[in-house]
Formats: C-alpha cells, sequence, structure tokens
C-alpha cells in the first residue's frame, strides 16, 4: 500500500509533471502531438520558477532545437482566458532563458525561440476532440487586426478521443487510463479517499498501466492527487458556504424562495432550510 509522502516533492509537482517532467518522456508526449520523431537529447527542460505561477499550473515547458513548447494539463473546464495566461506565462519563460537582461536594449536583434502552446484536456465534461482558443477572442474591439495573437490547441485525451496521438504515445494512454481509474474509485468506492487512490495505484499496476513509474513514485503519485482532491474538496465547500451566505442576505432583505434559488444555484431545498433557520433566529431574538 502506497502512504502519502511527508512532503519529498517541491509542492508545486503535481502527477502530470511527475511523469512527463523530464526529457524522455516530454519528447514522447510532443512527438505523439506533432507526428514528429525527436530524440530525448534535443529536449532541453525549461520549468518556470516564479513563485508567482506555483500551484496554478500543471505544465511541462521545454525547448526543442529553435522551439519553446508548453504543454499543460487541465481537468476542469476549460478556461476561454487561458491564452493570457500562457501569455504572462511564456514572458516568464522567456525572462528565465535569456542570460544577460542588458541584450534587451542592445542594438543587435536578439534570437529568440518561437512559442508553441498545447493543452492535454483530460476532465470530466464533453469538450470537443481538438480546438483552438485565441488571446484575440479577448479583446475588447473584434473584427480588427491586431498586433498581437497568441494561439493554444487543445487535445481531448480522454478515452476514444485522439486515437492517433495516444497511439504514439503509450504513456499518454496509459495515463489517460489511469487518471480515468482513479475517477471511478474517487465517485464510485466508499472507500475513505486515501484508500481509493491506494487501490487505483495497486490495480494499475495489476493491470500493467503506468506500472514502472506507479512501483517508483506511488506513494508521491497518492500523496500528491490527496492533496489535489482535498483541495478541490475545500474549493467547493468554500462556494457552497458562500452561496448560502448570500442566500441568507437575500432572504433578510425580503427576496423570494424562487429568487433565491435562481440567483445563488441552490435547491429549493436548502433554501428553505436556510429560511427556516432565518425565521427561527429572528423569533429567538425577539424574545
Amino acid at each position: 500500500m502506497c502512504k502519502p509522502a511527508e512532503g519529498n516533492r517541491e509542492y508545486k509537482d503535481n502527477v502530470f509533471r511527475l511523469l512527463f517532467g523530464d526529457e524522455s518522456k516530454s519528447a514522447e508526449l510532443y512527438n505523439a502531438i506533432k507526428g514528429t520523431n525527436y530524440a530525448a537529447d534535443k529536449i532541453t527542460m525549461a520549468m518556470i520558477k516564479n513563485p508567482l505561477f506555483v500551484g496554478l499550473w500543471n505544465d511541462i515547458s521545454f525547448t526543442v532545437e529553435d522551439k519553446l513548447i508548453i504543454l499543460i494539463e487541465h481537468q476542469s473546464t476549460i478556461n476561454p482566458n487561458m491564452p493570457l495566461r500562457c501569455l504572462l506565462y511564456v514572458a516568464d519563460i522567456y525572462d528565465q532563458l535569456i542570460d544577460d537582461k542588458d541584450d534587451i536594449y542592445k542594438a543587435a536583434p536578439m534570437s529568440i525561440e518561437n512559442p508553441e502552446f498545447y493543452v492535454i484536456y483530460n476532465g470530466k465534461a464533453d469538450y470537443p476532440e481538438k480546438t483552438v482558443i485565441k488571446l484575440s477572442d479577448l479583446f475588447k474591439v473584434k473584427g480588427i487586426e491586431n498586433n498581437l495573437e497568441l494561439t493554444v490547441t487543445v487535445y481531448n485525451v480522454n478515452n476514444g478521443q485522439n486515437k492517433d496521438v495516444m497511439k504514439r504515445s503509450k504513456t499518454l494512454n496509459e495515463y489517460s487510463t489511469f487518471v480515468e481509474k482513479v475517477r471511478d474509485y474517487i465517485d464510485n468506492s466508499e472507500l475513505a479517499l486515501t484508500d481509493s487512490l491506494n487501490k487505483a495505484v495497486s490495480e494499475c499496476v495489476k493491470a500493467n498501466i503506468l506500472r514502472e513509474f506507479l512501483e517508483k513514485h506511488g506513494g508521491d503519485v497518492v500523496s500528491i492527487l490527496y492533496r489535489e482532491y482535498n483541495i478541490d474538496d475545500a474549493k467547493r465547500i468554500s462556494a457552497a458556504e458562500k452561496a448560502e451566505e448570500i442566500a441568507e442576505k437575500l432572504l433578510k432583505n425580503g427576496m423570494s424562495k424562487e429568487f433565491v434559488v435562481e440567483n445563488t444555484g441552490l435547491s429549493i431545498e436548502k433554501v428553505e432550510k436556510i429560511a427556516k433557520k432565518y425565521n427561527k433566529d429572528k423569533e429567538l431574538h425577539k424574545q
């Protein structure tokens, strides 16, 4: 059984980075997406170090020949602001890659890598097999020529999607299966979270899914996933508590239950429960 590791990895790491964050696996992933055949020795990792981005990205960043590649895993609904986030992100990467910052102010033109942006999507929500989102979609004025553009190509790697890409990367294919297995255990098992994660890891090892990786990093994987699912739960609880707080304020201001349901997303049963508690508290204060 894999026990959560005691903080023995950098806290920004996630399973995607842990799995694909070396030259060999990064080359395999990029080759699968582009249909190329780069060797691992052509890859130079370029992970971001700015603490402002810590915890926000599940990224793999590297250079290959004259290109700067940014690959991002996404397990929630695709954010339309992703191109803007990538713009801020790539500026930081370029800042790291420039050895002498004074070169920016010299007369001689600099030579920088051509950037490419990809999102590997394996979330629950339905999403197209492949799509492109653009920075210009966010501009206030549409239909005019823009001096700045950034495009992000999103690949859906859930089961049955982008079969050609998955065939070219055994690791990506097995990772997709692993993610699906983890979700299945967490959503459908009555086991505690840690036990569900251990069960998913154990079954994948037996089925020869990411076997070598999980045998080596199983404890880290359980620790990382445990942390991520607890963070997600905390966010959901926080959002629910905020909605209930808004609902109570609306009821205090005389809004109907139907209005509160429509504007908070809470169920009518939940709103009625909040109203009942509010009325009870109000009666107590009168006494």
